[in-house]
């Protein structure tokens, strides 16, 4: 069949990222059957984590731990990671009901789209190499909709919530970017154990010796990423700890010793404002920086009237002779009076800033209002201008040519490497707080030990 090369691929998205439920023969689907795996494994403010759900997570850790060569495997722990996964998803969950963050329908089949198209796939054989590897498309949709909608609550409660400062975007301009010369980029991977905000010296060092005991693993020949699936408490840690590409400058501070380490090399235990990481290179790139758009750009106040929906012929007239008059008034005063009469009479969201729409490019506003912007040349104001907003009065204050390896070019990039900095650790600390405050009451699941043994005991006679 033309997509069976792509089994495997299709197999890591469903398993390693969406934490779909695997049937692989490994088990007699009566055995697992015969045992009632709709049990509480947990509450967490109330809702039920059940034992199928947990169930499900430890075939996704034993799979992955399997496939990369490790035989034996701690049921217990097993257990523990694949609840403590479910609890976690549980808390994001509910945190997205409460800022009223959804998915559309439309958006998870987008997504859906794409992934088949990255695997040259259309939706029905996406859908036959899901069912060959045991995977219930419904579920796989399901497991991809929660995926996307923790990934949106993050984007809105940490990501919307940064703040990086303009003093050091330009300083890390100076320092990586104002001199376009090939830079090194790694590709790191962690294992992260967090510790909760105002925890005492006692549970700090039981962390301590936790992440020290990792390290000793490592040590001892360990495989890194098998240490990712059993400890790490990071977000990534359901892709081997990924953390992505990285340049000097564009990590956590607290991360930066990791740029003076070969590829394979990994640092000793870090401490941050989020807990303890080790983080791993897994290879290195020489790259020249990508520079930015080259472009012309405005600076522009103006002055709004609103013409309301329901104003008859008469009241557009009205409205039109005063915008007229005004635009006449404003052709002799200067910037400040232009500022000043806004501030009294413009009816948009800037006339607090005196009408002070900052710099801009071309596409930003609506076409009848860019295209008298950029004819006017700075300290010319127009006559009216009609836009569906309303009628305008526009007062160039500047123009400007953007160079492309200026800061200005480049400032929404630096933006983004300075935000997925300070991401690092920030998430972390967002997930710990979730956690710290919820009611969790865990249960137990003892019939899941039978079915580990079964499981486990059937991989081993294959």
């Amino acid at each position: 069949m033309r997509f069976s090369a792509y089994f495997w691929m299709i197999f890591l998205f469903a398993a390693l990222l969406f934490r779909i439920p695997l049937v692989q023969n490994e088990v007699n689907a009566n055995e697992v059957n015969a045992f009632e795996l709709d049990g509480i494994a947990a509450t967490v403010r109330g809702q039920a984590v059940t034992c199928y759900d947990v169930e499900n997570g430890m075939q996704v850790l034993r799979k992955q731990l399997q496939q990369s060569g490790t035989t034996q495997l701690d049921h217990n722990q097993l257990y523990q990671r694949a609840l403590d996964t479910e609890i976690m998803s549980q808390l994001q969950q509910r945190e997205a009901k409460k800022l009223g963050i959804k998915l559309t329908e439309s958006e998870v089949d987008s997504a859906i789209e794409n992934i088949a198209k990255n695997n040259r796939l259309d939706i029905e054989q996406l859908k036959q190499a899901l069912k060959a590897q045991g995977v219930h498309f419904s579920d796989y949709r399901a497991n991809l909709q929660k995926r996307m909608l923790n990934n949106k609550l993050i984007d809105i409660a940490v990501r919307g919530r940064l703040k990086i400062s303009d003093e050091a975007m330009h300083e890390y301009y100076r320092k990586y970017m104002k001199n376009p010369n090939p830079i090194r980029e790694i590709h790191l991977a962690q294992i992260f154990i967090g510790v909760q905000s105002g925890s005492d010296i006692a549970a700090v060092e039981k962390k301590r010796g936790a992440i020290a005991s990792v390290r000793k693993k490592l040590l001892a020949g360990a495989d890194f990423a098998n240490l990712v699936t059993l400890y790490s408490q990071a977000p990534d840690a359901s892709s081997g700890g990924d953390m992505g590409w990285f340049s000097e400058g564009g990590i956590s501070p607290a991360f930066g010793e990791v740029f003076k380490l070969p590829v394979a090399g990994y640092t000793h235990a870090i401490r941050s404002t989020a807990g303890f990481h080790i983080v791993k290179v897994l290879e290195e790139r020489w790259k020249k920086p990508e520079l930015g758009e080259s472009r012309d750009e405005v600076h522009a106040r103006h002055i709004l009237l609103k013409v309301p929906d329901h104003a008859d012929e008469a009241m557009r007239a009205k409205i039109m002779d005063r915008a007229q008059n005004i635009a006449r008034d404003m052709q002799n005063v200067d910037d400040a009076g232009f500022a000043t009469r806004a501030k009294e009479i413009s009816q948009g969201p800037s006339a607090s800033g005196g009408g002070d729409l900052g710099w801009f490019k071309r596409g930003q506003m609506v076409a009848a209002f860019e295209n008298v912007a950029f004819a006017l040349k700075a300290g010319e104001t127009s006559g009216v201008v009609t836009s569906p907003f309303g009628l305008h009065i526009i007062r160039v204050v500047g123009a400007r040519h953007i160079d492309p390896n200026s800061f200005e070019a480049r400032a929404d990039q630096i933006k983004q490497v300075l935000t997925n900095a300070e991401m690092q650790t920030q998430v972390p600390r967002w997930l710990a707080s979730l956690r710290a405050k919820a009611v969790i009451t865990k249960q137990s699941c003892p019939q899941l030990k039978r079915v580990g043994s079964l499981q486990e005991g059937a991989s081993k006679a294959h």
